[in-house]
C-alpha cells in the first residue's frame, strides 16, 4: 500500500482541517486528528466526515486493489483532538486491539481544567457507568465498570489549571467524568462542564453587557472540549519494539493556554509550571 500524506479537508461547518500523518510504515499508520472529527461514521448521520472514511478513501485512490483497508483500533471523542492508530493490516489489528482491550497501552492527555485537583499529584480510582435515563452521559457509581486515571499538574493558574493525564483504563468519557467528579471539570465541556466555548473575555471577567454598542463579540479562545491526547506509547505486537508517537498541540490549545498565562496568571512564587512541548515526535 502506498504512503499516505497529509491533507486538508472541509468541516461541514466550512472549516479548514487538517489530517496529519504523524508515522506510517507497512502494518499501521499514527493521524492527529483535528477536534471535530468523528474516527468512525456516526450512528445517526453516516454521512458526516469520519477520519476511518477519509482515509479509507485515501487509500483506494493511492492504491485500489480490492481488499485494501485500514481498521479501527481505538477512538477518541469527535471534539478532542490528538493521536490516533490506525491498522493497515488484519495482524496489527489483532496485536493492538488486544494492548488496548487488556489496558497495556500508556495514554497521555493534556487537559486546561477549571479549579485544579486535590493534590499536584494523584490518581482517580473511581467507577464509572452509563446514566440510566440520559443517553451519552456517563456517571460515578458504585456499581459500575473499575476505571482509574493518574493525573500531574503542569501548570497552575488563577481559576484554572493545566494537567497531564494518564487513564489506566479506556471507559467511556473516561477522563472528562473523572475530572468533574474531583472538582476541576474540563475547562471546555457542554456535557460535564460549565460551558461549551471560552473567551477572552471570560478570563478577564469583563461582562459582555459592557461591550461597546455594535461591537462584534470578541472570537472564541476554544469552543471544543479542552482536551488534547497527546502521547501514545506501546510495545510493538508483532515485532516486540517500543512505539512512541506525540501530537503536536493545537493552535486553539496553545492559544488558551497563552491567553491563561496573560489574564489568569499566579504569582510567580505559587505557580507550578512545566515546560509544554509544541512539535511531535515518532519512534
Amino acid at each position: 500500500m502506498k504512503r499516505l500524506k497529509s491533507f486538508t479537508i472541509r468541516s461541514p461547518e466550512g472549516r479548514k482541517q487538517r489530517i496529519e500523518v504523524i508515522y506510517e510504515d507497512e502494518h499501521l499508520v499514527v493521524i492527529n486528528k483535528p477536534p471535530g472529527l468523528r474516527v468512525i461514521p456516526d450512528h445517526w448521520n453516516p454521512d458526516l466526515p469520519n477520519l476511518w472514511r477519509l482515509l479509507q478513501d485515501r487509500y483506494h485512490k493511492l492504491d485500489p486493489q480490492p481488499g485494501r483497508s485500514v481498521w479501527v483500533v481505538h477512538r477518541i471523542d469527535a471534539p478532542t483532538s490528538g493521536v490516533v492508530v490506525l491498522a493497515k493490516t488484519a495482524e496489527m489489528h489483532r496485536g493492538l486491539s488486544l494492548l488496548f482491550e487488556k489496558n497495556r497501552m500508556e495514554k497521555t492527555y493534556l487537559a486546561i481544567v477549571r479549579g485544579e485537583p486535590p493534590a499536584d499529584l494523584g490518581t482517580i480510582d473511581l467507577p464509572v457507568q452509563q446514566h440510566p435515563t440520559r443517553k451519552s452521559y456517563v456517571m460515578v457509581h458504585e456499581k459500575g465498570k473499575p476505571a482509574v486515571t493518574d493525573y500531574r499538574i503542569k501548570e497552575k493558574f488563577q481559576h484554572f489549571c493545566l494537567l497531564e493525564v494518564r487513564p489506566r483504563t479506556g471507559r467511556t468519557h473516561q477522563i472528562r467524568v473523572h475530572l468533574q467528579a474531583v472538582g476541576c471539570p474540563l475547562a471546555v465541556d457542554p456535557l460535564y462542564g460549565e460551558t461549551s466555548r471560552i473567551h477572552i473575555a471570560d478570563l478577564k471577567r469583563v461582562s459582555r453587557k459592557h461591550a461597546g454598542e455594535g461591537e462584534e463579540p470578541a472570537p472564541s479562545l476554544m469552543q471544543r472540549l479542552s482536551l488534547h491526547a497527546y502521547r501514545l506509547i506501546f510495545t510493538d505486537p508483532l515485532f516486540g519494539t517500543v512505539r512512541e508517537f506525540e501530537a503536536p498541540v493545537p493552535k486553539d490549545f496553545l492559544a488558551l493556554l497563552k491567553a491563561l498565562r496573560k489574564w489568569d496568571a499566579r504569582p510567580p512564587h505559587e505557580k507550578v509550571a512545566d515546560l509544554l512541548p509544541h512539535g511531535g515526535k515518532s519512534t
